[in-house]
């Protein structure tokens, strides 16, 4: 019975390892996509990114889904009693924000790349996994544009709220003297 009782002032170790390899599969994903679609570089290296980034997006997509399943079989530790209730609501919906943003980001993607009039196919690790295309949205210009423009206003929001969710982490810790991080790293 203890083993689905969330820990008193931390999160399970399974929400720790998954919060850790996605921020920095997040922050990858975020300069990888920048730079393939702004930086100079062969067609053929490019290709190669899109396919990783296409990859990566689907993999992220899978992550947070066990993310969530995570987060409903061992629940967060509550927030520590010195925040305010302003502070934990806005918490909460930071909170909510970043999941949506981790959800919708993939799979604006997915669109676009199913949308393309290229059709070209997505290879989740390398070769070995061909991840489909959404059908009813094949080379559809309207899906692709619109998809493509969530896509990067999704990409800049996800950059706000990973900026303001450090920044929070921070600002307690200097002001409120609480430190947060603690009940996200590895050791007590």
């Amino acid at each position: 019975m203890n083993e689905i009782m969330p820990v008193k002032n931390r999160y399970h170790t399974s929400a720790i390892v998954l919060h850790w390899f996605m921020a920095l599969a997040v922050i990858v994903m975020l300069i990888s996509g920048l730079y393939m679609a702004n930086g100079d570089m062969p067609k053929s290296d490019q290709y190669k990114m899109y396919q990783l980034h296409k990859a990566g997006g689907m993999t992220m997509l899978w992550m947070i889904c066990f993310r969530i399943a995570i987060r409903l079989i061992q629940p967060p530790p509550s927030l520590p009693a010195d925040l305010s209730l302003t502070n934990k609501r806005v918490a909460k919906i930071g909170h909510l924000m970043l999941y949506a943003g981790l959800i919708l980001l993939p799979i604006s993607g997915w669109f676009m790349v199913s949308s393309s009039p290229f059709g070209l196919p997505t290879f989740v690790f390398v070769d070995w996994i061909k991840w489909p295309h959404i059908p009813w949205v094949s080379k559809n210009k309207f899906v692709e544009t619109l998809s493509n423009t969530a896509h990067w206003i999704l990409a800049y929001l996800m950059i706000v709220l990973i900026t303001g969710h450090v920044a929070a982490l921070i600002y307690h810790h200097k002001k409120h003297n609480i430190n947060l991080l603690k009940r996200m790293w590895f050791r007590k």
